[in-house]
C-alpha cells in the first residue's frame, strides 16, 4: 500500500492522508509540483486549496510506504463541490 500524506509547509499540519493500492497517482501529483505547476488539493474538510510544491519525503511505516508531501498552501478563491460518500443505505450524507 501507499499512503499520500499532504502537509502545510509552514505549520507541518497533515491537512489530508489518503492510501492507494498504486502510486500512480502520488508519483503524478509530485512530478507536477516539481516542475512548478499549481496544485488544487483538498483538505479533510473538503476545502479546496491551491497549493505549490515545497518538497516530499518518502518513509515506511510497518507494509505502506509514505510519502509525505510539503505545499505553500491558500485557500483558493474556487471552491470545488464534493459529493459525500454514500452510507451503507445508498443515500449520500
Amino acid at each position: 500500500m501507499y499512503k499520500l500524506q499532504i502537509c502545510n509547509a509552514l505549520t507541518q499540519e497533515i491537512l489530508r492522508e489518503k492510501t492507494y493500492k498504486k502510486p500512480d497517482l502520488i508519483l503524478s501529483l509530485l512530478e507536477s509540483g516539481a516542475k512548478g505547476q499549481e496544485c488544487f488539493l483538498f483538505d479533510e474538510k473538503r476545502r479546496t486549496l491551491k497549493g505549490n510544491y515545497v518538497s516530499h519525503s518518502v518513509f515506511t511505516e510497518a507494509d505502506t510506504q509514505v510519502y509525505k508531501a510539503f505545499f505553500k498552501v491558500k485557500l483558493s478563491e474556487i471552491q470545488a463541490r464534493i459529493a459525500k460518500k454514500a452510507s451503507k443505505g445508498g443515500a449520500l450524507q
